[in-house]
């Protein structure tokens, strides 16, 4: 429509021009010149559209299957092809040479292909070099929490869920601050947050989890030479509602985490540390994993160890609280152990096929975060399951 009004005034201009101008030619020609001239300026209009407006996306397909039911990332000894399966839009459009608009729209099977915007802002870089962005946003917690969803650009099947679930939300609204510091041959950058954001989750014990979480800011850096890349992590929040059956009044929550990466091309090695700690009942964390890889043309064989535990299991324990609020604290401990096997195949270009064993042990006297072991560990003291094995075969693709 802003094409047809800019068009029509040259359009009558032409068509106005004195006849002696337009004498030699017959009817057909004059509609055949205006006609052109109208197409011209579609093209030009057209091509800076294309130019401001930049449109990309990701999709993954997964099967995932145990040989019980422990229901590790939702996989039983059923056939789940939902669980790891996802697809995703994202549009930016350049507002000026420093100012862009950004949407990510996304669509999970775990979420009944129900589509959510996990990315929805502004940003503009001043002349100082400094970034600011406002909107909804991810929260930068993670070495892949910007590209979370973007199974192509993991060497993993999935984050190894002792570290990456330990944190129940991956997107939040409000602002951040970024500045890239630069040297010779590396770049250190430093980013600021702030905002808040909200958890709802449904259990199948009856326990749902519902908080807000207000006054999120934190801080990260981040250094990388392209081989090397190093990454330290603060952030903060106060938590209030319900969370696995207890309640949380103004709690606050803290995390603290480091990471680092090497990778020459051939070699790969990833590794993360962090920790959770909460106020209150709810329980503090202890997590990390290592993830080794080498490249043999377009396959890349890897192995991945990963542990999470609770810290204050004894602190929670000698607070008085009522027989039911006591048991529901205690079943909050946890303890794991995950190995990995996989491999990567690149098959052509833009698309990648993984293959993933993992076995989970070492649950210790607690659920190992296994929810069909809840109840058991109340009732008899003993879980149904202690370990399990989760196979996933998955393809990942951008476009």
């Amino acid at each position: 429509m802003n094409f047809n009004l800019k068009a029509l005034p040259i359009a009558i201009s032409i068509a106005l021009l004195p006849s002696a101008v337009l004498a030699d030619e017959s009817t057909e020609a004059k509609v055949a010149k205006l006609e052109q001239q109208v197409q011209s300026l579609q093209a030009q209009q057209t091509k800076s559209l294309a130019d401001k407006f930049n449109f990309n996306g990701f999709i993954s397909g997964a099967y995932i299957s145990a040989d019980n039911n422990a229901g590790y990332n939702g996989a039983t000894t059923s056939a789940d092809f939902s669980q790891d399966s996802k697809i995703g839009f994202q549009g930016t459009f350049n507002i000026s040479n420093n100012t862009q608009a950004v949407l990510q729209l996304m669509m999970k099977g775990e979420n009944d292909w129900d589509v959510e915007a996990e990315w929805a802002y502004l940003s503009h870089r001043f002349d100082n070099g400094i970034k600011i962005r406002g909107g909804k946003l991810r929260v930068p917690l993670f070495m892949y929490s910007d590209y979370l969803d973007v199974g192509y650009a993991q060497p993993f099947a999935r984050p190894p869920g002792e570290v990456y679930d330990q944190v129940p939300f991956s997107s939040y609204t409000g602002v951040d601050l970024a500045y890239d510091f630069e040297f010779d041959d590396s770049t250190l950058t430093v980013q600021a947050f702030g905002g808040e954001s909200d958890v709802e989750v449904e259990s199948d014990t009856s326990s749902d989890t519902n908080l807000d979480l207000s006054n999120l800011m934190g801080i990260n850096a981040s250094w990388t030479d392209l081989t090397w890349t190093f990454r330290a992590v603060y952030g903060e929040t106060v938590l209030d509602g319900t969370a696995s059956g207890l309640g949380v009044d103004d709690e606050k929550a803290t995390f603290n985490g480091l990471g680092g990466s090497y990778d020459n091309g051939s070699f790969l090695a990833v590794a993360e540390w962090t920790t959770v700690d909460i106020e209150g009942l709810l329980a503090d964390t202890e997590s990390a994993y290592l993830t080794l890889g080498y490249r043999i043309s377009s396959f890349t064989p890897y192995v991945t160890a990963a542990y999470v535990k609770t810290t204050d299991n004894d602190v929670r324990g000698a607070i008085p609280l009522p027989e039911l609020a006591a048991q529901l604290s205690a079943a909050l401990n946890e303890e794991r152990t995950a190995y990995s096997v996989g491999l990567r195949w690149d098959a052509i270009d833009n698309v990648a096929l993984k293959f993933d064993v993992t076995y989970l042990t070492d649950f210790g006297d607690t659920t190992g975060g296994m929810s069909p072991n809840l109840l058991p560990l109340l009732m008899t003291g003993e879980n149904m399951y202690d370990d399990s094995m989760v196979y996933t075969v998955k393809f990942d693709a951008v476009f």
